[in-house]
């Protein structure tokens, strides 16, 4: 079974597991649904998968699994895993119930288990930032039962129940969709904490927020969990670099602005080397495309280990409004006695978030203060727009 990405996502596209409006999103994969060859559409992200994911829990310990290194899919090879999925083929479709029908099919087919149990529909998965979330989504379901003698059929697959804090333990070694619902489920299902959070966010809100797609980021690397630390991500310097010609002018008149030959504009590949020298400034952008909503702000903050040789990242202007839409540009100085030679692609600085009270009324893109939103490259001073 495959639903179109452009039917599933018309109205919007999430990150992560969306518990909202969730009959239209059902109703739409029950009329919109077709059945293709997987052959066909395990490559192709213009159709979406259906997989019904199912997360059994015994009190409060959940059903923890390991794909085997021989599994049939490579790609999840010993990785952990809380969801018990497969694919809807046209012969599950007999006329006995909807998605609750076919989630009880799949977890009997898939587990051993005698007891009884009760289920609860939490969401629709989504996630675009890996190949094998690229071409499926996921009904996620709890089920809720009263024995704890489980065990799994499949062959390639090993599991046992636990509690959830042993299950945090190998939460890095889960598969993408595990940790989203991992979050979920230790969040008691509840928005509450996000929803009202105010402050700088920390490396789980932060992580939350990109998988729903409230702070945008693109291109989102593929090992992105990698970049977070505890209050911040890593951005990577791009391919755009900007520097001020020697000798062709005095001075700067900031009423006038820059003449437009007084920058030279530099263009890099992934890997290439660009050499700062002593005293020498220039702008650049980051890889990354940033987009913000109304009620975070980003802040640009330098690298330890770059400053410790002199290498500064910004001046002065290091916050970006709620709002701010495009990618962050760099301002680039070497305060240290020796060349410095950087990399496109290096990690260059990195960003903390803060969530507001309320969000703004005037957000950065649109609005009268506006004059680098949208902008890719690394854009020259508008300083003479403020004098207007």
């Amino acid at each position: 079974m495959v639903v179109a990405r452009e039917d599933l996502f018309a109205d919007e596209i999430w990150n992560g597991l969306k518990t909202e409006n969730l009959q239209k999103y059902l109703n739409l994969i029950s009329t919109k649904h077709k059945f293709l060859p997987r052959s066909q559409v395990e490559q192709d992200p213009s159709w979406k998968q259906v997989i019904p994911y199912l997360v059994f829990r015994k009190d409060k310990k959940i059903f923890l699994m390991r794909r085997r290194a021989d599994h049939s899919d490579l790609r999840l090879a010993n990785l952990y895993s809380i969801g018990i999925g497969g694919h809807v083929n046209r012969k599950d479709l007999d006329g006995r119930g909807g998605f609750v029908s076919w989630a009880k099919r799949e977890f009997e087919e898939e587990i051993d288990y005698k007891g009884g149990y009760k289920t609860e529909f939490l969401g629709i998965l989504n996630h675009d930032a890996n190949d094998v979330g690229l071409v499926h989504a996921g009904l996620v379901m709890k089920i809720s039962g009263d024995s704890d003698v489980i065990s799994v059929r499949d062959e390639h697959k090993s599991g046992e129940l636990v509690s959830m804090e042993d299950a945090g333990r190998v939460y890095k070694q889960m598969e993408t969709w595990s940790q989203i619902v991992y979050d979920h489920l230790r969040l008691g299902g509840s928005e509450a904490s996000t929803r009202t959070f105010s402050g700088i966010l920390p490396d789980w809100i932060i992580e939350k927020h990109i998988r729903e797609g409230a702070i945008k980021i693109t291109p989102l690397p593929k090992n992105w969990l990698g970049a977070i630390d505890q209050v911040s991500m890593d951005f990577h310097l791009g391919g755009n670099i900007k520097l001020f010609r020697g000798g062709t002018y005095r001075f700067i008149d900031t009423r006038r602005g820059l003449p437009e030959d007084a920058m030279e504009e530099v263009n890099l590949q992934e890997g290439d080397p660009f050499i700062l020298e002593p005293g020498a400034f220039a702008i650049a952008t980051t890889r990354e495309i940033l987009r913000l909503p109304s009620d975070i702000l980003g802040r640009l903050e330098g690298k330890s280990s770059l400053a410790r040789l002199g290498i500064l990242v910004h001046s002065t202007a290091a916050r970006f409004d709620p709002g701010w839409n495009g990618a962050p540009v760099l301002e680039l100085g070497n305060l240290g006695p020796k060349p410095a030679i950087l990399y496109c692609g290096m990690p260059i600085c990195a960003f903390t978030f803060e969530k507001l009270a309320v969000p703004v009324k005037m957000p950065y893109e649109g609005s009268r203060s506006d004059r680098y939103s949208g902008s890719k490259k690394a854009i020259e001073s508008r300083i003479e727009k403020h004098n207007k």
